[in-house]
């Protein structure tokens, strides 16, 4: 199942709140995030992805890597690549779905007669 460029809003559920950012990728096993906030690695998250047709879906992704490894605040945004962990079925079979309806060539628009 192909990788899909696609922003969407991403809200990330840590100890200390919420952190509120936008997918730049993603994959049924997987999650590329632009925020303003640089999270611990090899943490595991809650994360809720807000899809383009109304629904969201409830993950667990470890985050594996960010653009900030080690720095401190820089002022910059934040890119963070996380691998679900966990996910209800269900949540699973809409994102693969949605990700195959994005991957064919994105969302057809209806022709004008």
């Amino acid at each position: 199942m192909p990788r899909i460029n696609v922003t969407w809003p991403i809200t990330i559920i840590t100890s200390q709140g919420t952190i509120e950012g936008e997918s730049r990728n993603i994959t049924p096993s997987g999650l590329f995030i632009h925020c303003k906030n640089k999270l611990p690695e090899d943490e595991v998250y809650q994360i809720i992805i807000k899809l383009p047709n109304e629904k969201q879906i409830i993950v667990k992704g470890r985050m594996m890597w960010s653009n900030l490894n080690g720095r401190q605040d820089t002022g910059v945004f934040v890119n963070m690549g996380f691998s679900f962990i966990r996910m209800s079925d269900e949540d699973q079979e809409v994102l693969r779905s949605v990700i195959s309806l994005y991957g064919e060539g994105g969302i057809r628009k209806p022709k004008h007669g």
